[in-house]
């Protein structure tokens, strides 16, 4: 592709238009112990390539903490772009072809999860354009995806604000085509971690950063009480077969956070390996637009 830099973020920005075109967010649901805020769309044709764009974008450095691109770091070159095509394809691999149950296995909780998180960081990123019912108010930050699938600790956090108050959210991310409610319950085990300041030193770390590139009046409100005070939890569960998501969930009533700040986010698609087989297939293609 003969681009400058400038048309590289122009077309991902495009490509963040057209997600959000095709998405909608639901609003929150109240169960017993949760809400749940549906997103549906993403099943749409064009999606999959604007999402290829998009995490190719932030592998390359287009997406700042702020959840905003941008191209002061957007990797540049023949020898960042092999790099980046390098981190594609230990990520997604070099082709959809999984037939043993050991490739199966990889796709499932390699490939799929990071593409997964992906998805969940997507979602986040259109909450910082505008209040979509992810979190309550808008996002002000949001963390780096993860460079490699089997980086340990949280998937992601951001900071978001309502009426001038600052809040945290902790993110994590789950794409099962079958097992929606174990994933769930394997999402619910990271926020009681949380609870249990497991964490503490990611999420200081990582609120440490925001507090740089917050406005004056909500920087001064990132302290080390802020993410057990004022947190929302976000299971993000991209899943195919139909699960009840109002089902009542113990562990998550035993949480600190209130109810109206534990909202699972839920995106089901009937075409569940499809849609992960052309995301892949649109990373591939787009590493070329990508890095120029």
């Amino acid at each position: 592709m003969n681009a400058g830099v400038g048309s590289v973020i122009d077309l991902l920005t495009a490509s963040l238009d057209e997600i959000e075109r095709c998405v909608t967010f639901h609003s929150g649901v109240a169960a017993s112990t949760h809400t749940i805020v549906t997103v549906s769309g993403l099943d749409a044709f064009e999606v999959p390539v604007a999402m290829g764009r998009y995490l190719v974008g932030t592998l390359a450095g287009a997406v700042g903490l702020d959840a905003r691109l941008s191209e002061d770091l957007l990797a540049r070159g023949v020898d960042r772009r092999e790099e980046i095509r390098s981190t594609v394809t230990s990520l997604i691999g070099t082709d959809n072809i999984f037939v043993t149950e050991e490739q199966k296995l990889v796709r499932d909780t390699r490939r799929n999860a990071w593409i997964g998180e992906g998805v969940g960081h997507a979602l986040l990123s259109l909450s910082a354009r505008r209040e979509t019912s992810c979190v309550d108010g808008r996002i002000c930050t949001l963390s780096e995806m993860h460079q490699t699938v089997t980086r340990q600790g949280l998937d992601s956090v951001g900071t978001y604000v309502q009426n001038d108050v600052l809040g945290v959210s902790i993110g994590e991310s789950k794409s099962t085509e079958s097992n929606a409610s174990a994933n769930f319950g394997d999402a619910l085990n990271l926020f009681s971690e949380v609870e249990k300041g497991i964490h503490g030193p990611d999420l200081r770390a990582r609120l440490s950063a925001f507090r740089y590139i917050l406005e004056p009046g909500l920087k001064e409100q990132v302290k080390d009480s802020l993410w057990s005070d004022n947190a929302s939890y976000l299971p993000i569960v991209v899943y195919q077969d139909d699960y009840d998501f109002t089902t009542a969930r113990p562990k998550f009533q035993r949480m600190k956070t209130p109810l109206e700040r534990r909202r699972v986010i839920v995106v089901q698609l009937p075409g569940f390996h499809a849609f992960f087989d052309a995301v892949a297939d649109g990373m591939r293609k787009a590493v070329d637009e990508v890095v120029v």
